[in-house]
């Protein structure tokens, strides 16, 4: 029987989103993109393409244009993630983690689960 060790809820409003994606990916942004900095973070919307992408970041260049990226729910997680560990939010590492909607962003659930004794033997 698996049981739940732990259970989490981390909220991401769309500033703490950037943040992450700030101190996670830009370096591999601006591998391809060295004058890139990112503008702003939103919420996919039902127009935005791949119709898998829950973030849409939009990279300001040098030269004022746009050039929109999005991310998909696993990619989004790892973003997340990478982001607590560098902050020092302890995760556990074999815990199941995935996003959740929220009002303005989402929210990183974390899932730890155990073997567990029966609570009576029979």
């Amino acid at each position: 029987m698996l049981r739940v060790r732990e259970y989490r809820r981390i909220d991401f409003g769309t500033d703490m989103i950037a943040e992450a994606v700030r101190a996670t990916i830009a370096s591999l942004i601006r591998a391809e993109m060295p004058d890139a900095e990112l503008d702003s973070v939103r919420m996919a919307g039902p127009d935005d393409v791949p119709d898998e992408a829950v973030v849409v970041a939009r990279w300001r260049r040098a030269g004022g244009s746009f050039r929109d990226c999005t991310l998909d729910a696993e990619e989004l997680t790892a973003v997340l993630v990478g982001w607590c560990r560098l902050a020092g939010v302890p995760l556990p590492k074999a815990g199941e983690k995935a996003i959740e909607p929220a009002d303005d962003g989402v929210t990183l659930v974390i899932v730890q689960r155990e073997l567990g004794r029966p609570s009576r033997l029979h």
